[in-house]
């Protein structure tokens, strides 16, 4: 097209509707958006910053952060900024991949091999670059999709990259990852309690870069009640022109096939409304009350209502766990949390300010 290459970057917690959002800024003319085209480039970015700071190795590189003392995620921030990929590691990276069931873009290694090594978000650049010409799409604005990756969003609005945070109700979300073909997405072995605090991360990032330019949330509830306004909202803000009228009506993918939904019960052509509030016919309801339990805060400041009572919700039968997490309720209802407990059950202090403003509103509003 001749114009100049931009770039935006697009994340969330798993089952969150992040494919969805993704296949919509592909949809825009201008746009090539890679499918999860390098996973293991953050979690090797991620595993040389905690080997910087003499941790050892981890499965789950880009953990929930609950209850994490060794960092804070302004440290990981400043690590990317400093770091330097060079082009033997991009490529071990690469490597690694081979044969890996979540990497959507295998031909992108041959170009992989052309990295000339930077800062992250530079080797994210490079790498984007490459997409047009594996997915025979002329494009000027250029990005990619993972989930998890929720800790590299300052890295990327401090180089100027737009960056999508997708939140949907973690009621359905749980549903999606636990049943129907759910489990094939995660590892089923990983606890409830894990997976709230996973979303729970996902909140505390969006409201610690709230109102922060390049920045923006999309609530998946929103977006497929209203999915044109929210692409043509995105477009301008992207710089990108509108998608063509057809194009919500047979979205595609990056092949150019008509896309078919990921969703975990049905197959699902574009964009659908069947998955809301799923979670009411197929969640137990011992599993809604300690869901609606462990995210009362978040749940309240994104004015998901329960639909269990507070009475009867239930927290982990761990007494650790169990002692843990009511410690957290408690500093959100008495707005006294010190700077250390704000980091450890809140990963950012604003993100706790805001929980516990938005609990003393509903308080003031009952009144």
């Amino acid at each position: 097209m001749g114009h100049p290459r931009r770039y935006c970057f697009i994340t969330g917690y798993l089952r969150s509707g992040t494919t969805l959002v993704e296949k919509l800024v592909h949809a825009l003319p201008d746009a090539c958006i890679g499918p999860q085209p390098f996973p293991f480039l953050y979690h090797d970015a991620k595993r040389a910053f905690l080997r910087s700071r003499g941790a050892g190795e981890e499965r789950y590189p880009l953990g929930h952060l609950f209850g994490e003392e060794r960092y804070r995620p302004e440290d990981f921030e400043q690590f990317l900024a400093r770091h330097r990929l060079t082009p033997p590691a991009v490529a071990a990276t690469f490597e690694a991949m081979r044969g890996y069931q979540g990497w959507k873009l295998p031909a992108l290694a041959a170009h992989a091999q052309r990295v000339e090594g930077g800062t992250f978000v530079e080797v994210y650049r490079q790498l984007c670059d490459a997409l047009p010409l594996v997915l025979a799409r002329d494009a000027s604005l250029l990005g990619a999709k993972e989930v998890f990756c929720e800790e590299y969003i300052g890295h990327f609005l401090a180089s100027g990259v737009p960056t999508i945070l997708v939140l949907r109700d973690v009621r359905d979300v749980v549903t999606s990852l636990k049943f129907g073909s759910g489990p094939s997405y995660a590892n089923p072995a990983l606890s409830l309690l894990h997976s709230v605090r996973q979303w729970r991360k996902s909140v505390a990032f969006a409201l610690q870069f709230a109102g922060r330019p390049g920045f923006e949330v999309v609530r998946y509830e929103e977006l497929v009640s209203q999915p044109r306004q929210w692409l043509d909202a995105v477009a301008r803000r992207l710089g990108s022109p509108p998608a063509s009228a057809a194009a919500l009506d047979d979205l595609r993918d990056q092949e150019g096939g008509s896309w078919q939904g990921n969703s975990s019960f049905a197959p699902v052509r574009g964009v659908s409304r069947e998955s809301v509030g799923r979670f009411a016919g197929r969640l137990p309801p011992e599993w809604l009350s300690m869901v609606e339990a462990l995210c009362a805060p978040e749940m309240q400041a994104l004015g998901l209502a329960p639909v269990t009572a507070p009475g009867d919700w239930r927290l982990p039968e761990a007494p650790a766990e169990s002692a843990a997490e009511r410690r957290r309720l408690e500093l959100v209802a008495h707005a006294g949390a010190t700077a250390s407990e704000q980091r450890r059950w809140f990963i950012f202090p604003r993100a706790y300010q805001a929980l516990a403003a938005a609990r003393r509103a509903r308080g003031t509003a009952r009144t």
